[in-house]
């Protein structure tokens, strides 16, 4: 990575990554009219597979979702509960079990709804 620097940073979800990585497959078969086995790196190639196994959501749906959960939530948290979608309270709980300050039980049960909209 000599000479190369982070631009910018931002918290995405799996299934938008899953749609950005799909996309540099497409542009990648597009050029070559092929699927070549050395197109991308071992690391890339467990990337690709890991998103397209654990996106839970389309990447238009978490987009929303995500923007709704902001509401509540820090952009990196509610990234956090779309890739993991928790079904109850002590799920839910457990994914904030390490950060500091308190949520109160009206706001989390808020983001339940949300959730449960979207599955």
């Amino acid at each position: 990575m000599i000479g190369k620097k982070v631009i910018d940073q931002k918290p995405i979800t799996i299934s938008e990554a899953r749609e950005i990585l799909n996309s540099k497959v497409e542009e990648k078969i597009d050029e070559n009219n092929e699927v070549d086995g050395h197109q991308f790196t071992y690391e890339q190639n467990l990337t690709i597979d890991y998103v397209n196994k654990f996106a839970l959501l389309d990447a238009d749906d978490a987009k929303e979702l995500r923007g709704k959960l902001e509401e509540y939530l820090s952009p990196a948290q509610a990234v956090k509960v779309v890739d993991i979608m928790p079904e109850d309270l002590d799920d839910l709980r457990l994914i904030f079990a390490k950060e500091r300050g308190v949520f109160e039980t009206e706001t989390l049960e808020a983001v339940l709804d949300l959730l449960d909209q979207y599955r």
